[in-house]
């Protein structure tokens, strides 16, 4: 269970997507990575490990081969740090009945019943400027317990027949307190301790409580964000644990934005992978020709968590491919390309699925329920990358708190270890 609970651990420590980058920055720190930035020229060596970021919440991580010749490929997997939530917005406060209110905007396919009456802290990033007018970046988090209160069923009566329907615009507000004349921004220095002028944030509501196991044999794991954070740890503790080989960039991709399109600086839709391949081959051959050859060998695994048939709902899924918590790693396929899956990635995940001796799923949505999507097919297209989209399966998607199967989180690990050999 040591990789369950590493994995809460984790959850709890990457409130957003600006704290899980923090923290695997400080893991890679410690594992002796070193860190380049776009804006400088790099120094590339063979067997080294290095990690870049882009825009506070993506980062890529890669190891380079040995024995580093123009015949290599790029071993990578793909996640995203990023969850459905509550964001605030540019002017945050309003007063109303007395109240001192939140106001937030939806952020992506949030599951808006689970978020009211928890108990909500805020955090994210915080972008100030000193005395000489430098902006720089301040990660902040706030445990201060905020709630978005639910209407009494007295004056609700019909609530429980007609269904709870929160209105996004109206009912979305976390009571803050009855002070009338708190400025927003006063307020996040007191609790911080920040002196330098705030001038902006990308700041998120997120869960106070703690991630934790459940079920009568501890077999789940009860925690916010698993969506994707947990494929982001699986797919980084078995990079972390794999050895460098003598002709694979080893490599992990962790994008933001998944949850609204991607479309960003920083998203998966965005060259920031292209231009790190590219930037990586340099070290190795001005051929472009050679750089083709790489990605044609090259392979993508874009791991995204996946759909467990719920057992009051199982008619929502096809009666023949209904995944099932802790029976490891589900296969995602679609027609009509919403997963980059196709039988030769298949065929490749099965062998290392085989190699690992590890179980695998399969899903394929019902004919008349449309499917999600994830970063696979934006990336294969992009990149021209052999991809599968594959995830662990799991209930209560884009709630507040959702559960999946901790035999499972082992499971991956150990498939992922296997890709990367």
């Amino acid at each position: 269970m040591s990789y369950s609970q590493n994995l809460l651990e984790f959850i709890d420590l990457s409130s957003t997507s600006f704290h899980a980058v923090e923290n695997l920055k400080n893991e890679l720190a410690a594992q002796h990575y070193q860190e380049l930035k776009e804006e400088e020229k790099w120094s590339l060596e063979k067997g080294g490990k290095y990690y870049v970021t882009r825009a506070d919440g993506s980062i890529i991580i890669f190891k380079t081969p040995k024995k580093w010749t123009s015949d290599y490929a790029f071993s990578i997997i793909g996640a995203h740090t990023d969850s459905p939530g509550l964001k605030i917005k540019n002017n945050p406060i309003s007063v109303k009945e007395g109240y001192q209110l939140l106001n937030v905007e939806v952020y992506g396919g949030v599951l808006l019943t689970s978020w009211f009456d928890k108990d909500l802290y805020l955090g994210g990033r915080l972008i100030v400027e000193n005395e000489k007018g430098v902006l720089s970046q301040k990660v902040i988090k706030i445990e201060k317990r905020l709630r978005i209160p639910r209407l009494a069923i007295h004056l609700d009566r019909e609530v429980n027949k007609e269904g709870f329907k929160p209105n996004p615009q109206e009912h979305m507000f976390p009571v803050i307190g009855l002070n009338n004349d708190m400025r927003f921004e006063d307020w996040i220095q007191k609790e911080t301790g920040i002196s330098e002028t705030i001038l902006s944030w990308d700041l998120f509501l997120f869960d106070a409580e703690k991630s934790n196991f459940g079920g009568v044999n501890n077999e789940f794991i009860y925690a916010p964000r698993l969506d994707n954070l947990a494929s982001v740890h699986a797919s980084f503790e078995a990079l972390k644990q794999s050895k460098i080989t003598s002709d694979k960039v080893q490599m992990a991709v962790y994008f933001q934005h998944e949850e609204i399109g991607s479309e960003s600086q920083n998203g998966a839709s965005s060259n920031f992978l292209e231009t790190i391949l590219k930037r990586i081959h340099a070290f190795v051959s001005s051929n472009e020709e050679d750089y083709f050859k790489s990605i044609a060998k090259s392979f993508f695994i874009s791991a995204d968590m996946a759909h467990a048939v719920h057992p009051s709902y199982s008619s929502k899924h096809d009666s023949n491919h209904k995944p099932y918590i802790d029976g490891g790693p589900v296969i995602k396929s679609n027609a009509n390309m919403r997963y980059a899956t196709d039988a030769f990635s298949v065929a490749k995940f099965k062998q290392w699925c085989k190699k690992a001796n590890v179980p695998f799923q399969d899903f394929c949505s019902r004919n008349d329920i449309g499917c999600g999507s994830t970063i696979g097919p934006m990336t294969a297209a992009k990149i021209g990358i052999p991809t599968i989209d594959v995830g662990n399966p799991m209930l209560s998607m884009h709630s507040i708190r959702e559960m999946c199967g901790v035999k499972d989180h082992e499971l991956i690990i150990k498939v992922f270890a296997e890709f990367y050999k």
